[in-house]
């Protein structure tokens, strides 16, 4: 396969102005300064709207406009003191109570081609379960990027894909489509509880042939049935240290449960510097 070169349109970066915001707002520059990308810092204002029909005095600001400055104010500080590279964008502040669904509201309205999102702290596991993240896994049809606080601008080297092997072109082509901006060869990780079956990896192999190209590489590894898929997962990340790794969710708990837990529902602690790019999995 070759990989096409095709231009991201917008990316809608969800921000509180905490220091976990900051990840965020680093790779969002990164991203958008390799993929032409418009960059859009979103942030809600928690509270009412002030529809009161009552005339300001003199040239008092609302709070939407307070919180607009302040953000612009917080991203100029940002690149001023992280030297990132040059990238469009512009600040949209709103009021509400619901703001995870005012963030899939507004990335849909403004047709955003991915949301991201920062995590508080470290432990993605901890940090994923029963929070914004995992309503808008759950709930959005647009693809969803996750970054770790630990996360360090760098450059893109590899693209991890973690797949079962089911729709397998499907989603290799969307995995493709992303890659292909960032200019960064795709590792497709399988792991298989019975690869040491010479009839299973023998199917494998034959599989990865179709699709093995200069851009696109193979891995198939044992699943240990001991441990959960991001312990799996983890060991391997911990050798290579991938620029990016994609995964494709069902929008259901049993996708966390399966990635996060062991089988005896112990919480796994899912640590990395690496960003998640996260999918919509097709279902028949």
């Amino acid at each position: 396969m070759v990989l096409k070169k095709t231009t991201m349109s917008k990316i809608v970066i969800t921000t509180d102005f905490s220091s976990n915001s900051k990840s965020g707002i680093k790779f969002a520059f990164q991203f958008a300064s390799k993929t032409n990308s418009e960059i859009i810092f979103y942030h809600v204002f928690e509270g009412f709207s002030d529809n009161s029909w009552e005339p300001k005095k003199g040239k008092e600001k609302n709070q939407n406009e307070i919180s607009l400055e302040k953000l612009k104010k917080y991203i100029q500080k940002i690149i001023s003191e992280s030297n990132l590279p040059y990238a469009k964008y512009k600040c949209i502040v709103e009021t509400g109570i619901d703001t995870k669904n005012m963030i899939l509201d507004y990335a849909k309205k403004c047709k955003a081609n991915y949301i991201c999102i920062s995590l508080r702290g470290a432990g993605i596991a901890k940090k994923i379960l029963g929070s914004n993240t995992s309503f808008l896994i759950q709930h959005s049809t647009i693809p969803l990027i996750v970054i770790p606080k630990s996360y360090r601008v760098s450059e893109y080297k590899e693209i991890w894909y973690s797949s079962d092997l089911t729709n397998l072109k499907s989603e290799l082509n969307q995995v493709q489509k992303f890659a292909s901006n960032l200019k960064a060869p795709i590792h497709v990780y399988n792991y298989e509880y019975m690869i040491e079956v010479d009839e299973i990896k023998n199917k494998l192999v034959k599989m990865a042939s179709k699709y093995e190209s200069e851009n696109i590489h193979f891995h198939f590894r044992k699943m240990k049935i001991e441990n959960t898929l991001s312990e799996n997962l983890q060991s391997d990340l911990k050798k290579h240290k991938p620029s990016m790794i994609v995964l494709f969710t069902k929008l259901n708990k049993s996708w966390f449960e399966r990635l996060f837990y062991r089988n005896n529902t112990a919480e796994v602690t899912f640590d990395t510097k690496t960003p998640l790019l996260i999918l919509r999995k097709k279902t028949k």
